[in-house]
């Protein structure tokens, strides 16, 4: 799962717990196990449409439109950017339901992004406007928001994060886990694990249909020659994070990001985050969560090599983390703040 399928599960769950009526819209599910009550109604629509199809846009708007017209709710909540949003927002506006537009990226307000269809874009933008509210995870995406689609006012809301388990054990190697596309910049981390040869460092790729046969071939060429990186392919969840309690710090190299759940999963469980771009309106700087090495590799190789020679320094970075995640991101304080907001839509 990706961050904004991971967000909208804990939303659903957290609603149905506080007693709302919640249908999530989910694709097809193999050998569903039975959720644990009170759990919100699972909608199943049919697999994505467009594809390379003819006509594949029209049968992807007419599956979302089954899809909504079967879960019946008096507010729809749709989020991340792409081809879905003109569809729920058709649909809301065709049927007098509420729209709730909720961002997961800097990228939901980069309309000229080359790896989207201009015209899809374009209508997308169009849009963000007819929601009746647009919740944003940070200060820096509500100022993007501001610039570029002026209404309706964006609500700041925080990502849902759970801290289960503290990090018991000294880190034994560097996690890099995302997924494989250009603008994640997968080859600084080779780099870095070829400038700390003393250090282990493990990469979990996970790709789509965004990742570029040549990144991925370029990418394990790379990794071939440097003997301290070890690839993984994509893993279940919870193997995932039970690799990163032993974590010496997760690492990302991405040029731009929301609130990233790798960030708030490693903090919960007391793991620093290294980090060579981005810093969610500075929380790694301002909070003590890590480390920021503003671009430079010299800068974020140095910080890496001091987390992995200093066990203690991770440990309290860790201790740090844990604490802010347990007071800004625990489930219980951001449904709070979702249900004030579901409750103050105009009826």
């Amino acid at each position: 799962m990706g961050g904004a399928e991971l967000q909208t599960t804990f939303l659903a769950r957290e609603l149905a717990r506080r007693g709302l009526r919640v249908a999530h819209i989910v694709y097809p599910v193999q050998n569903l196990q039975p959720l644990e009550q009170p759990a919100p109604t699972l909608v199943e629509r049919s697999p994505w449409q467009r594809g390379h199809r003819r006509l594949g846009e029209i049968a992807e708007t007419a599956a979302i439109w089954r899809a909504f017209r079967e879960a019946d709710a008096d507010v729809y909540v749709v989020r991340g950017s792409g081809g879905h949003v003109p569809a729920a927002a058709g649909f809301c506006r065709a049927s007098s339901r509420r729209f709730v537009f909720s961002t997961s990226s800097e990228l939901d307000f980069d309309f000229k992004r080359p790896d989207r269809y201009r015209h899809v874009l374009r209508v997308y933008k169009a849009c963000i406007p007819l929601a009746d509210r647009l919740v944003v995870q940070t200060e820096a995406q509500r100022r993007l928001a501001r610039e570029s689609v002026r209404k309706p006012d964006p609500v700041v809301i925080p990502s849902f994060a759970e801290a289960p388990e503290a990090a018991s054990v000294e880190g034994d190697h560097f996690l890099w886990a995302n997924r494989l596309v250009p603008y994640k910049l997968p080859e600084r981390y080779i780099e870095l694990a070829a400038a700390l040869p003393e250090a282990r460092f493990k990469m979990v790729l996970g790709t789509t249909d965004e990742t570029p046969d040549s990144l991925m071939d370029q990418v394990r060429h790379s990794a071939a020659e440097v003997p301290n990186l070890e690839l993984l392919h994509a893993c279940p969840r919870q193997e995932l994070l039970e690799d990163m309690l032993r974590a010496t710090a997760l690492v990302t190299t991405s040029r731009v990001e929301g609130m990233p759940n790798t960030f708030l999963e490693a903090w919960g469980r007391g793991v620093p985050v290294l980090s060579l771009h981005v810093d969610p309106d500075d929380r790694i700087a301002n909070h003590g969560l890590g480390s920021v090495a503003g671009g430079s590799m010299e800068l974020f190789t140095e910080k890496a090599a001091e987390l992995w020679r200093d066990p203690r320094l991770r440990e309290e970075i860790g201790e740090r983390a844990r604490r802010f995640v347990l007071e800004t991101h625990r489930p219980e304080a951001v449904s709070e703040r979702w249900l004030e907001l579901l409750e103050d839509l105009p009826r």
